[in-house]
């Protein structure tokens, strides 16, 4: 094997890169082929041909780079340095055939498509922490697009802040930070204009980075439509200095719990990523409002109000927002330790059955945190339920698994429902993909099966514990995992308000000038308890 000549090729398959000459790239890639079945010249092929099909949307040459990764996947990893850089290069390509069909609502309530499995696979390569910090940014970077196509854009936001942690500079990281702000505010009504002046400074930034021509017209385009829709330009030039949020007050319980809820973004608002002023402290979403024809808002009574659209589902979503509350409050009152909770394990008898097995209140706070987070999921399904009138009758079907799904096959038979399909909303189609990712073989199938475990089973906390499973584990190990639930619940309760803000939006539409807007006031908080 020719090592000199390999990289020469591969030197020269650069060169014609960065003059755009992809043709003659593709020339020279096909001798590497010559190498035969030699595990870095099978990578570098499979590499480039993806690359150079993304760059010259020839999805055929991007198949073929696929192929050879998979047909050759346990032989290049062989070197097991390899296996991250074959994950994202497999990603790369998915996510290539994706964005050639230029259908953003192609993906919608499907399961294997190429943007699924690009997700699937810039995630496998996280898996192997890889140690290369160029390579670690472009993966959060573009995991984070994968995200922002299937609707997710907090989930996108997480991305683009990790990669902004590894390289501040990054341009890329910037610049699709700055289109998801501004798709963000598009979503909401509160604080809008903070969030374009943000999406504003990040896109500024990005332009003046080393970036290629497409990146710089694109994120310039956003630019320009940031600026005919602010009605201050100077503002945008000139932003107002944000001194952070400050927290007010004696108790120190209270502090603990604002600060935990900080430092894990545990707060049902928009600003978990931003925390510039004290708007990230609380859970301020709320259905922020309804339409219908104004004559039915004219006809509102005692005796019909609580036929009202608006004041059933945002019964619904306090409920939520309530039960969200509480599991937080027993995750955080489990971690506090300047009140002792013992008293509450006095005089209950439990056997030493000789395996470091734990017991205690502080434990089961935290199962009891798990499972209540989860259940909300079900509650979500409810209220898709009855807003997408779905007419789903039984209390089994309603299900955060099965509410999707209009017969109960096997899972490549399972039809989705007509009309969760005929929706075309992205932020329906962010929640459809939660779903799919506590299924079998689903990132997140770990976590359904330890809230099986905590429900109908049991799950055992050990002192120590070498080999941990969804139902054996260490304190710090539910811990870890129920502050993991917590964020996903937070996703799907946000992208739940995204979802009506979407469909209300339409609806305002269809109804012309004869709309009219529900927004009733907001329970003061010296009212909610009598206590």
């Amino acid at each position: 094997m020719d090592e000199e000549q390999l990289d020469r090729l591969n030197q020269q398959v650069e060169q014609k890169k960065k003059v755009n000459d992809f043709r003659g790239a593709l020339n020279i890639v096909r001798k590497m082929l010559n190498f035969g079945p030699y595990h870095r010249a099978l990578y570098l092929v499979g590499a480039n041909l993806i690359i150079i099909g993304d760059e010259l949307r020839d999805k055929n040459i991007i198949k073929e780079g696929i192929e050879i990764l998979q047909k050759n996947f346990k032989k290049i990893i062989s070197e097991e340095s390899y296996a991250p850089y074959v994950y994202y290069n497999l990603a790369k390509g998915y996510y290539a055939l994706f964005k050639i069909r230029k259908d953003p609502y192609y993906v919608c309530f499907k399961q294997r498509t190429e943007l699924n499995r690009a997700k699937d696979y810039y995630r496998k390569a996280l898996e192997y922490n890889p140690q290369d910090n160029i390579l670690l940014s472009q993966i959060w970077i573009e995991l984070g697009n994968c995200f922002d196509d299937l609707g997710m854009v907090i989930d996108a936001m997480e991305c683009y802040e990790e990669a902004l942690k590894i390289s501040p500079d990054d341009g890329f990281a910037l610049g699709n930070k700055g289109m998801t702000l501004l798709n963000y505010a598009s979503l909401i009504s509160k604080h809008q204009g903070t969030f374009l002046i943000e999406a504003y400074s990040l896109l500024s930034q990005a332009i003046k980075c080393d970036l290629h021509n497409h990146a710089i017209d694109t994120f310039s385009k956003c630019l320009e439509d940031i600026i005919s829709a602010f009605p201050n330009k100077k503002a945008l030039d000139n932003p107002p200095e944000f001194l952070g949020y400050s927290i007010e007050t004696d108790n120190n319980f209270e502090r603990f719990l604002i600060e935990f809820c900080l430092k894990n973004g545990l707060y049902l608002n928009i600003c978990n990523f931003c925390q510039k002023c004290n708007e990230a402290i609380g859970d301020a979403v709320t259905i922020s409002r309804m339409v219908m024809p104004i004559e039915d808002i004219i006809s509102i009574n005692e005796e019909n109000i609580k036929k009202i659209s608006y004041f059933r589902f945002s019964a619904y979503l306090n409920q939520i927002k309530q039960d969200y509350v509480s599991s937080r409050f027993l995750l955080i009152l489990s971690r506090y330790k300047d009140i002792d909770l013992n008293f509450v394990d006095r005089n209950v008898s439990i056997i030493d059955t000789l395996d470091y097995s734990m017991h205690n209140i502080y434990i089961e706070l935290i199962k009891l945190s798990f499972k209540n987070f989860y259940d909300i999921l079900d509650k979500i399904a409810y209220f898709l339920n009855e807003y997408l009138e779905l007419g789903v009758v039984h209390d089994w079907e309603i299900d955060f698994r099965k509410i999707w799904y209009s017969n109960r096959g096997k899972k490549e038979n399972k039809k989705v429902r007509k009309k969760i399909e005929e929706k075309k909303n992205l932020s329906l189609n962010a929640l459809f993909n939660i779903h799919l990712d506590f299924e079998d073989g689903g990132t997140y199938e770990n976590l359904r099966r330890t809230r099986n475990a905590l429900t109908h089973r049991f799950v055992n906390i050990k002192l120590f514990q070498t080999m941990e499973d969804s139902e054996n584990m260490k304190e710090e190990t539910l811990v870890k995992k129920t502050i993991e639930l917590a964020k996903i619940v937070r996703n799907a309760i946000l992208y739940l308000l995204y979802f009506v803000y979407i469909e209300e939006s339409r609806k305002k539409k269809q109804i012309g000038e004869n709309v009219g807007v529900i927004t009733p006031p907001k329970i003061p908080d010296d009212l909610k308890s009598s206590r």
